[in-house]
């Protein structure tokens, strides 16, 4: 990746089950990693103590100067559209609003993989799926990844995790590296179908965080994960975000013709119903999100941190292209873009706004750099030098791709998902194949933001489709994974979980869960 020509960056500068609630993470083997020392002789011995004491995990200060904490706050399944800080004039999003206006704002930030373990393992990494070894959910985290907690843990941070949803539960190993892991679902949705899922809704997890906060170590440098589930399907969000924005039929409520997906057709009564649910669950996201930043701010960690709020992947919600309510299945924008929000300690740069692409996986390597921490192993991701975004290059190339469908279609690639949708987005243009479907696309997000209309067999954009195909085709050879392996020991109720939450269908006892 070459960095040629600047991006305009802006500067408004303003003012369960199964297992314990406090499960700890699986101890740290390698990637931080435990230093062995030979000694040479007797008279090296004090020397020799010294430095392993120096270099001790957890006496590694960073450069001077770094902020005392980290806290990556996740949104599952969570579009920037429906933020007023990017664009949204109708859904009620206060505290995200206000944290943007004391932070740097990426819009153009596209996730990984558009599957949560995926996404989120890439963000905790710093590399692409075809790396980590996470096709998508359900795979189990291979411990010879290098994974933030455990960089922090190294750098003598106390890293707690809490999450609101059992797919990134401590059996899938994503916890490796947390001394505190809080995933006590106490949330039941009961679908119509007969279908159900663990999870817990924000005022739960929010809760979880304060007391944690209340009673920790305050001169102990935190490393604060929390994780947000809400907006994910089945949409029901209490009283009163569930009737918050009605269904376009009743007086003094949004109508629907304000709605994004519009753009796309009028939509059925239901449908309507759907999408204003699931801006009501966004809004009472935004206001837990709100309430933990409060909390924050009063035990004096906000103001000496580094927080990154951002979203794991987006959701179709009938955008064209003939889909329904889901995501896995595609890279299109309303699943691959995704929120991205950075502030820095007492708000430095707030209302910075960075049109640059980027991707979750700049995100790791972006803190280890902002804290002066030397990176264990090397990252697909690239850090920011987020003082001087102005200079990020227009042209930085970034990828995405699809988990869905679960069927095995790779026909023995190297890499599970080598046959489904993936893309590759530099600037504006944005290239999609399909290999599954033999399909190719092209889209120019900056006259076409909705990808409608395909431009692959567009004579003037020859040289763009073939340089975008054979960058695609370059990253795709380039797949290495660790070692790939489907969670076991627990395997029909990681199945039967699995399929309420949407991400496969067909019989449990499947060997391969795919």
């Amino acid at each position: 990746m070459t960095d040629e020509q600047p991006t305009q960056c802006e500067e408004a500068r303003q003012n369960n089950s199964g297992e314990s609630r406090m499960a700890p993470g699986r101890p740290r083997n390698a990637g931080g990693r435990r230093r062995t020392i030979a000694i040479a002789g007797a008279s090296l011995l004090v020397l020799v103590l010294v430095g392993a004491w120096i270099l001790t995990p957890g006496r590694q200060a960073g450069r001077p100067g770094a902020p005392r904490h980290v806290i990556v706050i996740s949104m599952d399944t969570t579009r920037p559209d429906h933020f007023g800080c990017y664009g949204n004039t109708w859904i009620s999003t206060p505290s995200v609003d206000a944290l943007a206006k004391e932070s740097i704002l990426f819009r153009n930030c596209l996730t990984a993989a558009t599957t949560t373990l995926a996404s989120h393992t890439s963000l905790f990494t710093g590399n692409y799926p075809h790396r980590h070894g996470v096709p998508r959910n359900g795979f189990i985290v291979n411990a010879d990844n290098a994974m933030l907690a455990e960089l922090l843990g190294d750098a003598g941070f106390e890293c707690a995790g809490f999450i609101g949803s059992f797919v990134l539960e401590q059996r899938f190993e994503f916890a490796q590296g947390f001394k505190h892991y809080d995933q006590d679902f106490t949330r039941t949705i009961h679908w119509q179908d007969g279908k159900r899922t663990e999870e817990r809704g924000a005022t739960d997890v929010t809760n979880s965080v304060l007391e944690y906060v209340d009673e920790c170590d305050k001169s102990q440098r935190q490393f604060l994960f929390i994780h947000y589930f809400d907006p994910h399907a089945p949409y029901d969000p209490p009283p009163p975000y569930g009737t918050m924005y009605g269904d376009g039929d009743i007086p003094g409520k949004m109508a629907v013709t304000s709605h994004p997906t519009t753009a796309y057709g009028e939509q059925k009564p239901d449908m309507r119903r759907l999408f204003y649910k699931y801006a009501g669950e966004v809004s009472f996201m935004d206001a837990e999100i709100g309430r933990l930043l409060k909390g924050l701010r009063a035990a004096d960690i906000l103001d000496n941190a580094i927080l990154v709020l951002v979203s794991d992947h987006g959701e179709n919600l009938c955008d064209g292209h003939g889909l329904a309510i889901n995501h896995g299945w595609t890279v299109y924008d309303t699943e691959a873009n995704i929120v991205c929000i950075i502030r820095l300690p007492k708000g430095e740069l707030g209302g910075a706004v960075c049109e640059g692409v980027i991707s979750n996986t700049d995100i790791m390597p972006t803190l280890a750099a902002y804290l002066g921490l030397p990176l264990t192993s090397r990252v697909d991701g690239e850090a920011m030098d987020l003082a001087h975004l102005d200079q990020l290059s227009t042209n930085r190339t970034r990828f995405a791709e699809a988990t869905k469908p679960w069927e095995n279609v790779e026909a023995g690639a190297v890499w599970l998902n080598a046959r489904k949708a993936h893309c590759v987005r530099r600037g504006p243009l944005k290239y999609i194949n399909t290999p599954y479907l033999d399909t190719e696309e092209l889209y120019d997000l900056s006259s076409d933001p909705h990808e409608l209309h395909n431009l692959i067999a567009d004579s003037a954009r020859a040289n763009d489709v073939g340089a975008l195909r054979a960058a695609l085709r370059d990253w795709s050879a380039s797949a290495a994974p660790l070692p790939m392996r489907f969670e076991s020991a627990q395997k029909s109720d990681t199945m039967r979980r699995l399929r309420s939450l949407g991400y496969l269908s067909g019989d449990p006892n499947d060997d391969d869960g795919n």
